[in-house]
């Protein structure tokens, strides 16, 4: 515990102001207004005093630990006045006179205090004149840090818990206190350490109680039954009111051997505890339910003998289980449960600890029936299995790479435009990384598509760290792998667009290109997160909701893999780094059929009406309307293409003027076809979304059909460029 100061107050300070408590851990007596009340200092730097009544206060007098400031003689002013006035008197040598040391008075209680020496004051200036030395040029701002300090609240003393909810049972000789159930466990920070034993039975029931609700909601807990219990197993109920429960087992001493105490924080346990009676009487309740369930749908099929495996899929299946309140007993009478209350029969026992419930009743296994099978139909299946080889041609194909993973995040437009320097691209930062396996399937048999430049492969994706994102959130997850490629035609031979081999580009060449994809992707789901904003801005701020179905889309997960080169066993190699040997564009399965929404070199639906994904189709136009308008024409998504609700392989189209801006260098890839930005307004034709009064958009039409045809022809020739430049979609399916 630690040692304390008996501090003098001023008189009008040793009484209570107002009626309070006395704060020493055995007392807590009440001291009413203008009783005496004495503030009590402890010893340890920063840490908060005590206000006690008077008997408290003569205990803390008469303790040996309690050491007693002396303020009852003071200082002679008269003294320091001429010591002062001594240090400015110059001297007939042209020095400056040194003051005598100053030496503290002693205590009232006879025990002298120690002689101090003041640091020098007196020095001289560069000039040789007298005057402050450089030591007193931060006075100023030491004395204001002092003085914030001294009326500075205290530290706050907080500990943490893990609260977790148990039943009665075990092996006690194990150290098995209680068994767990439902998998409830709660953490609570930032508690007050000198919480008593009912506020922390108060809080334990407070963060565990609607867990245990969630788990058997319809069961008849009596809350009051629970026992809160702690990391020793001792019953909190058990101990006293008003006293710090965890507070003592926080100090510790400032350095071994040292009477002085520190405080500092931990993490404790506390267990709520539900009785054995109290257990049994659920699980009664169970076995009724499922009884009531079985004679209620006649489902004879379910009565055999369940397996682990069976068990699992009958607990899914008890979800909409509803049972009679007069069959659900309590520990004492049938408690007012509704006539319909849904249960979860949970089969499977906690595996992991020491079943203390009653076996499950098992019914006797029913009659299955034995079929030989056709003799024609088996020599057929004999012959082809028997004869089956391995297929070496589609192992050998099977590629597997050590990859650093970066993900593509998603940020708001908002996000990018507060921090430029930070997020104005999309960076492969190495503390975002996460190592990982990427499995791919090279065969072109396999391949999901191939377009004017990427090829998609089939592939497994295992990182070894969790990331932020779903993509690689769990072992061989399927994906997309993507990679750029150019086309190798024969030599002698005309550029038959049927006839030609892929050619990978070096890594060199290959990075620049899978780092502008990626990039596309950063600015694209920024792009759609801003049209949504817009769109739920202004559906939040009309008078009517809108009369048609806002479609939630989003673009997919991906990331940027680069794998590096193996150190062969055995090679010494000079340079001890390796470096990249190929990239890879990582994207999600898009699970569904997929759509081209929109074109590149358009501003339109590309389905007709009558087709499936029309509403997408249109609704996506709309997010390119509300891009051109609230980006003042600067930029907008084109290239929707991807299904029901996963967007891929988009393009970002920008202004001329950002070309100008950037000196003239690529801005989004060869793929953004700045003209199309310039004629935005006169090839969209707005549809039943833009129109709607809430959006509040500047209305365009499409200009007249000569001119379509004219902006159609222009939109025909680019295309044709843009399919030479090798940016067309990829073929992606899933």
């Amino acid at each position: 515990m630690a040692s304390y100061e008996v501090v003098s107050q001023f008189t009008e300070d040793a009484f209570a102001n107002e009626d309070r408590i006395c704060e020493h851990s055995t007392c807590a007596a009440k001291i009413h207004k203008g009783d005496p009340c004495f503030y009590i200092a402890t010893i340890v730097t920063g840490q908060r005093g005590r206000f006690v009544c008077a008997a408290c206060h003569r205990h803390y007098q008469g303790k040996a630990a309690t050491s007693i400031r002396p303020t009852v003689q003071c200082p002679d002013a008269q003294v320091i006045r001429q010591n002062i006035n001594a240090a400015w008197k110059p001297a007939s040598v042209g020095a400056i006179q040194q003051p005598p040391r100053v030496v503290a008075t002693s205590a009232s209680y006879g025990r002298a205090g120690p002689d101090i020496a003041v640091p020098s004051s007196w020095g001289s200036t560069n000039t040789g004149q007298p005057g402050y030395s450089a030591n007193h040029a931060q006075y100023g701002a030491e004395r204001e840090r002092w003085a914030k300090q001294a009326y500075a609240v205290p530290p706050a003393e907080t500990i943490s818990l893990e609260v977790s909810a148990v039943r009665e049972g075990g092996n006690r000789r194990k150290g098995a206190h209680g068994i767990p159930f439902g998998n409830i466990c709660e953490g609570k920070k930032d508690v007050d350490a000198r919480i008593d034993a009912p506020g922390l039975i108060a809080l334990a029931l407070d963060t565990i109680w609607p867990k245990i609700q969630a788990f058997a909601g319809g069961f008849p807990w009596r809350q009051d039954q629970f026992v809160i219990r702690d990391g020793g197993w001792v019953d909190l109920s058990t101990h006293p009111p008003r006293q710090p429960y965890f507070y003592s087992q926080c100090m510790h001493a400032t350095r071994k051997g040292s009477r002085a105490m520190t405080f500092k924080p931990k993490q404790f346990l506390l267990y709520v505890v539900v009785p054995m009676s109290q257990w049994e009487n659920y699980e009664t309740w169970l076995d009724k339910a499922e009884e009531e369930r079985f004679s209620t749908h006649s489902r004879p099929e379910l009565l055999s003998t369940p397996s682990v495996k069976e068990n699992v899929h009958l607990s899914a299946a008890a979800d909409s289980l509803t049972v009679s309140s007069s069959e659900a007993p309590s520990s004492e009478a049938p408690s007012e449960v509704s006539s319909q209350v849904p249960v979860k029969r949970r089969f499977l026992r906690e595996i992991t600890s020491i079943p203390s419930s009653p076996p499950l009743k098992k019914a006797a296994p029913a009659k299955v029936a034995f079929h030989s099978p056709d003799r024609e139909h088996l020599r057929e299946v004999l012959k082809s299995g028997g004869t089956a080889n391995i297929n070496v041609e589609q192992m050998l194909t099977i590629q597997h790479e050590t990859i650093e993973f970066f993900p593509v995040p998603t940020r708001p437009l908002s996000v990018i435009l507060e921090d430029p320097e930070l997020h104005a691209a999309f960076r492969m930062d190495t503390e975002l990384g996460h190592s990982g396996q990427l499995t791919i399937q090279t065969s072109t048999d396999d391949m999901l598509g191939a377009g004017g430049f990427k090829t998609a492969h089939p592939g497994f994706l295992t990182l070894f760290s969790a990331p932020e994102t779903l993509l690689g959130s769990r072992p061989r997850q399927k994906v997309a792998v993507k990679r750029p490629f150019y086309k190798n035609y024969p030599p002698g031979s005309s550029k038959n667009p049927m006839r030609f081999s892929i050619g990978r580009y070096t890594i060199s060449d290959e990075l620049p290109k899978l780092f502008k994809e990626a990039n596309v992707l950063y600015w694209a789901r920024a792009l759609l997160t801003f049209s949504y904003e817009y769109i739920d801005h202004c559906i939040s701020n009309s008078s009517e909701p809108p009369p048609f179905h806002i479609p939630r889309m989003r673009f997919v997960e991906a990331g940027l893999a680069l794998s590096h080169d193996q150190v062969q066993p055995g090679h010494k190699s000079k340079s001890p780094t390796r470096m990249p040997r190929a990239g890879y564009l990582v994207e999600e399965l898009i699970p569904d059929d997929f759509l081209k929404y929109i074109h590149n070199m358009d501003c339109n639906p590309m389905l007709d009406p009558y087709e499936v994904g029309y509403e997408i189709a249109a609704f996506l136009a709309c997010t390119q309307h509300i891009q051109y308008a609230k980006t003042g024409g600067l930029a907008f998504i084109s290239d929707y293409q991807g299904g029901s609700e996963i967007l891929s392989d988009p393009q970002v189209l920008t202004h001329p003027d950002c070309s100008l801006v950037s000196n003239g260098k690529d801005v989004f890839g060869d793929g953004n076809i700045e003209r199309a930005v310039s004629a935005f307004e006169q090839k969209h034709n707005c549809n039943n979304y833009c129109k709607w009064s809430g959006f509040k958009l500047e209305l365009y039409k499409a200009a007249e059909i000569g001119t379509e045809m004219e902006i159609g022809t222009a939109g025909m020739e680019l295309g044709t460029a843009d399919m030479e430049m090798g940016t067309e979609a990829d073929m992606d399916s899933a």
